[in-house]
Parts: structure tokens; C-alpha cells; sequence
């Protein structure tokens, strides 16, 4: 429980100091508000509900309790994911929502990280064409959570394949916060360091 929590607030930390790394550059077109700022918001906020913000004096959701932590039926959770990927010029951001379904009866999850958008090389937000894969055959407290999967757009082609430390939150295991930070990224052939961050609520089925 005590590597769980330090590393939580390893990701506590960077959600609120390195989360809005790729915010900066919103839209290229010049014309209306770009759509992609609304959803910007709707993941910070829910970083927010989720993680909390400790600079601001606003607390997270706790770590959930082992005893209170589904042994049978199904939850599905929805949220967005976050890449930072270091480059020697400028790091690239990438957002994207995700969903994972977990299955207590049979002890299997799967999901998905898709929509994607952010930087690219020269700072522009675009669109990332692609998905990250996510599975776990053991859904549980401090699970890994496997990924993999292609992102590309603008000559940059990003392949990732790792692992990631998921830890259920809430009083009844009503969120999720996945994380890779010492994640690594086949960058168009060449291998960057990255972190890779997720965060979920549960929407739907039985709780414990």
C-alpha cells in the first residue's frame, strides 16, 4: 500500500505540474473556437474530481480500500489518457479519451485510448489518427494494465508498448488512475523517454 501511495503522489504531482504541457497552441485555424478545448476541459475537470489539486488546497479521491474493491460483476470506466513525449526540441503532448471495461466473474478488462490530438513537431495541435490497446487479466487493486498500440499524424508516427500501474479510488471503486512514468515511445524509428497517465470514473454496472 505504501508504494501505491507514493507513486500516487508521484501522479497527483504531475497531473497538476505537467498536464497542461501541450495547451498552449490551440487552434491554427483562427476561425471559432476549437472543439478540442472543450474536451480539454471536460478531462481537467475531471483530473480535478479525481486526483485533486493539492497547490489549491483540493482534495482527491482516496486510495480505495482492498475490502471494498468489486470481486464479481462488471464496471466500465470513461476518461482521457495523456502522453508526453520528450523530443530534443520541444516535448510532445497527446490527449485522447479512454474507456476501459472490466469484468470481475471471469478476471479479464480491455479498453481503449482513441480520439486522439495534440502537438506536433512544430508545436501545432492535430489530430492523431490510431488507438492504444488496454488489457489486464487481473483487475484489482495496484493491477498492471498492459497498452499498445500506433498514434500518427503530421510525420510523426508514435508506437508505444508497456505496462502501466492502475490503482482503483473512491470509498466504493468509483475511479481509476493508471500510470507509465518511465514509459518509452518508438518515436519515427528513434526511442524517447515519455510518461503516460490515465484517469477514469466509473459509468456504469454493479458495485461492490
Amino acid at each position: 500500500m505504501q508504494h501505491i501511495v507514493l507513486v500516487l503522489g508521484m501522479l497527483i504531482c504531475l497531473a497538476a505540474c505537467g498536464g497542461g504541457g501541450g495547451g498552449g497552441g490551440t487552434s491554427g485555424s483562427g476561425a471559432g473556437i476549437d472543439p478540442r478545448l472543450a474536451r480539454l476541459d471536460i478531462y481537467e475537470a475531471q483530473k480535478l474530481r479525481v486526483l485533486g489539486d493539492p497547490g489549491a488546497g483540493v482534495m482527491g479521491m482516496p486510495i480505495t480500500n482492498d475490502e471494498n474493491v468489486p470481486t464479481d460483476g462488471d464496471l466500465t470506466f470513461d476518461g482521457s489518457a495523456s502522453l508526453r513525449v520528450e523530443t530534443a526540441m520541444q516535448p510532445l503532448v497527446v490527449f485522447g479519451d479512454a474507456q476501459f471495461r472490466i469484468n470481475f466473474d471471469d478476471g479479464t478488462a480491455l479498453g481503449e485510448v482513441e480520439n486522439a490530438f495534440g502537438t506536433d513537431s512544430n508545436g501545432n495541435v492535430v489530430n492523431y489518427a490510431g488507438q492504444i490497446d488496454l488489457d489486464s487479466d487481473e483487475p484489482g487493486q495496484n493491477m498492471a494494465i498492459s497498452y499498445a498500440g500506433t498514434l500518427a499524424a503530421s510525420g510523426q508516427i508514435l508506437t508505444l508498448a508497456g505496462e502501466m500501474d492502475g490503482v482503483f479510488l473512491g470509498d466504493q471503486a468509483t475511479a481509476i488512475a493508471a500510470f507509465d512514468l518511465e514509459a518509452e515511445v518508438d518515436r519515427n524509428g528513434s526511442i524517447e523517454d515519455a510518461t503516460l497517465v490515465m484517469t477514469l470514473e466509473a459509468t456504469s454496472g454493479a458495485s461492490p
